[in-house]
This record gives structure tokens, C-alpha cells and sequence, in this order.
């Protein structure tokens, strides 16, 4: 074997089943927290939205037909930009380890891009050391409209304030999950339908859950309460609990911890993880490896979703 390996058709096969292999074993937790559906063309409607109606009682010999037109509205997801990584192989024991599934290089080019996958779910993109919103998903604007020609940002009324319920505590507390979940329930969220309720906290909000877990006493299952402290996803006080270093922080610095229902967050894949190898004619020919995916996310309604405003200093 040289180090300009040729890239041969078994070897592309072989690459691309590793990929696809390695991509079930380690998907993002996010993808159990929302609805993973296939997409195509320029653009997929993810949503009719049909606003909510209430009867009227008819009235005794009436001869006039009830008439009560629910406000209508459709959302879309628009056919993103690739999720990607490559990298040349100038090593063979690299292209050895390319072709074993087991391998790190493999695994880090799926989980790279799990990472972006993981934040076009969530609505966030890196900039420097930290996050903040961009795009659709969870946190990020929506596209609307009879076609997608207008965006939504998520309105200031599904934001709970860092200072909510006023007892001086401004982390994750039991009044501000309340008011996020009474709020969705307010909407029906929860009630009318069996939707599992999601939330995704930073090390410092599992922190303030445990404290929260251990205050409300022997009541709550100890099982659950030693899952969350262990790291584990889990469910606590009403709510399937997923941990991250990825949430973003507004303009005063506060984080931003989001609850939504499960079937309100869709996640179109114009292509799923998939993975690909050739020779890099431009790089003296060495072996090449490719990852990417497609994804785009979005809310089916604006209610389905709450974001808490939690002080980490």
C-alpha cells in the first residue's frame, strides 16, 4: 500500500456503510425530542394552521347558517444549506481506519456532524466561544405565509423573566417551570393531547433541578431524581430533561432554557447522515472523506414552545 491509495469502489462502499452505521449508534439526543419527518424540493410545508374556533348555540327557529371562518396560516421549511466536514488522508493507517467503523475518524466525522445537526433542531449557531439564535428550529424564526416569503421570530410573550415569581432567585426555579408549562397548557398544549414535554438545560440548571428535586421531599421518585443528578436524560417534575453546553445567552447575558411538546418541533431531512470517499485530485491524489447531512427545522406553533430566562452567576 502507497500513500496515494486508489480509492476503489469497494473502498467508497465501504466508507459510506460505516457512516451510516456509526450515524445510528450516536445520534444527537435531540432527535428523540422532536419529529423527525423526510423533505424534498425548495421547500417543504410543515404545517396548515387552522386557528381555534368556538361553537355558537343556534337559536329557535333560526334560518340563518352559522358562519365562523378560523384564521388560516402555513409553515415551511426551507431546503438548508449541507451540514459538512471532510478531510484528506495523507496516512495509511488513516484509510485503514476509515475503513473500520470502530475507528475514531469515522466517529468524529459523524459526531460533527450530529453537532450541526443538533443545532439546527435546537436554533443556534457557534459564534466564537458561545451560541446564539439563528435559523428555524426550537428557538430560531419561522418561515410562514401561503408561501414561505415571511419569517416569525419567536414572540416576547413565550419568554419567562429571570426575575419571575420574585423570590429572589433567579435560576431555574419551580414557579418559572410552572408559569412555562401552565402557559402551554393554557394553550392546550399537553391537555388535548398526550404530547411529551421536553426541556434542555446547561450543568448549572441540573444543578438548580437537583436542589429543586431534593426541596420538594420523599414525593418524587428517588430513581428519577438519581438520573438527573447522574447526567442521564430523564423525567422530572412533569418534564423529559436533556443536558447541554450549547444553549444560548440573550444580550444580558441570561440563558436560555427552551420547553416544547414533542410533536410541535419538525425536523425536515432533505438527507440524513451519509458519508463518502475519493481520490482528492487536487491534493496530490490522496484518499478524501466526506460527511454531510441536511436538515431543517422548525415550530408547527408558536405556543408549543417556552423559554426561561435563567441567571447563571
Amino acid at each position: 500500500m502507497s500513500y496515494n491509495q486508489t480509492v476503489e469502489p469497494h473502498h467508497k462502499l465501504q466508507y459510506s456503510n460505516n457512516v451510516k452505521m456509526v450515524a445510528q449508534q450516536v445520534q444527537n439526543p435531540l432527535r428523540a425530542a422532536v419529529t423527525i419527518v423526510p423533505a424534498s424540493g425548495e421547500a417543504q410545508d410543515i404545517a396548515d394552521l387552522i386557528g381555534k374556533t368556538e361553537y355558537q348555540e343556534g337559536e329557535d327557529y333560526g334560518q340563518r347558517n352559522p358562519e365562523i371562518t378560523p384564521q388560516r396560516n402555513r409553515r415551511w421549511l426551507i431546503r438548508p444549506k449541507s451540514v459538512e466536514i471532510g478531510q484528506t488522508i495523507t496516512k495509511e493507517e488513516k484509510f485503514d481506519q476509515a475503513m473500520d467503523h470502530t475507528s475514531m475518524l469515522v466517529r468524529n466525522q459523524v459526531w460533527t456532524v450530529e453537532r450541526g445537526v443538533y443545532d439546527r433542531i435546537l436554533g443556534v449557531r457557534m459564534v466564537g466561544s458561545s451560541f446564539e439564535i439563528a435559523g428555524g428550529g426550537i428557538l430560531g424564526a419561522v418561515h410562514s405565509g401561503k408561501t414561505p416569503s415571511s419569517t416569525s421570530d419567536l414572540p416576547t410573550g413565550n419568554f419567562i423573566a429571570v426575575n419571575a415569581g420574585g423570590s429572589g432567585n433567579t435560576g431555574l426555579t419551580t414557579y418559572k417551570l410552572r408559569a412555562a408549562t401552565e402557559a402551554m397548557e393554557l394553550q392546550d398544549f399537553g391537555l388535548e393531547t398526550e404530547d411529551e414535554v421536553w426541556g434542555l438545560i446547561t450543568p448549572k440548571q441540573k444543578t438548580d433541578l437537583i436542589n429543586l428535586a431534593i426541596a420538594t421531599g420523599s414525593n418524587l421518585d428517588p430513581f428519577e431524581v438519581k438520573a438527573i443528578r447522574d447526567g442521564k436524560p430523564g423525567t422530572l417534575l412533569g418534564i423529559n430533561w436533556l443536558f447541554s453546553n450549547r444553549l444560548p445567552v440573550d444580550s444580558d447575558g441570561y440563558r436560555l432554557v427552551p420547553i416544547w411538546t414533542k410533536a410541535n418541533i419538525v425536523c425536515g431531512m432533505w438527507q440524513d447522515v451519509e458519508g463518502a470517499m475519493w481520490n482528492n485530485t487536487e491534493r496530490k491524489n490522496l484518499p478524501y472523506i466526506f460527511t454531510d447531512a441536511y436538515p431543517a427545522a422548525g415550530r408547527v406553533e408558536d405556543a408549543g414552545v417556552r423559554v426561561i430566562r435563567c441567571n447563571e452567576a
